[in-house]
């Protein structure tokens, strides 16, 4: 399996027979990214940021909101969380996506803006890889997503969703979460390829570079 980063919150996994796309987001939040034709299309919440959907070719099948799918030997378990800490009343609902492919358990948990319950750690369950929002603003703040982290205890974890030079201003930069897990020089790569067979012991946290593909 291959990932790769397009910017902000957006990831292309890239099996043997099946490609997803978390959030794709336009050039001007991440890079200017060349789509492709993936099969499926995941999206957190509907925002310009990260349901830029509009440039892929082919027909993939679009899933956004709770419930149960499978694409190509891919097994994706969708789950209703908010986008605050005010059960969605400002700024609406999210969702987090579980994926089970080739053997590996990965978590996309989008916007996600406020800690987990028990029961929803449980029904995510065992995962390798986890992409988590460390910007601070509209999402997770740094302590929460280092929490969550701890929580679900991957094997890899690949920050999303923070400040860079084309995008987000607002957002805290990199370096804050990597302080935060002291991971101050972190394995920085283009991109992640990953099987059963090569996950590290521990967790370890990857930077991925944008490489401006997608698909």
């Amino acid at each position: 399996m291959e990932i790769v980063w397009a910017g902000h919150s957006c990831f292309t996994i890239r099996g043997k027979a099946t490609t997803l796309v978390f959030d794709p987001c336009p050039p001007q939040h991440g890079c200017a990214a060349r789509w492709g034709s993936p099969q499926a299309i995941l999206l957190s919440h509907h925002h310009p940021g990260h349901s830029y959907a509009d440039e892929f070719h082919g027909q993939p099948r679009v899933f956004c909101g709770p419930g149960e799918y499978e694409v190509g030997g891919a097994f994706i378990t969708a789950l209703g969380t908010y986008h605050d800490a005010d059960e969605g009343a400002t700024r609406g609902r999210n969702t987090v996506f579980s994926i089970e492919l080739e053997g590996l358990s990965l978590c996309h948990v989008g916007d996600l803006g406020h800690p987990l319950t028990g029961q929803a750690l449980r029904e995510i369950g065992k995962v390798d890889i986890l992409f988590v929002p460390v910007g601070d603003v509209s999402t997770l703040s740094v302590a929460e997503a280092r929490s969550l982290t701890r929580a679900l205890q991957p094997r890899y974890v690949l920050p999303m969703h923070y400040r860079t030079e084309t995008a987000r201003p607002d957002l805290e930069p990199l370096e804050t979460f990597l302080s935060a897990m002291g991971a101050e020089q972190p394995d920085r790569r283009p991109k992640l390829s990953v099987t059963v067979n090569n996950l590290p012991l521990t967790t370890q946290v990857v930077v991925l570079d944008c490489d401006g593909r997608v698909g």
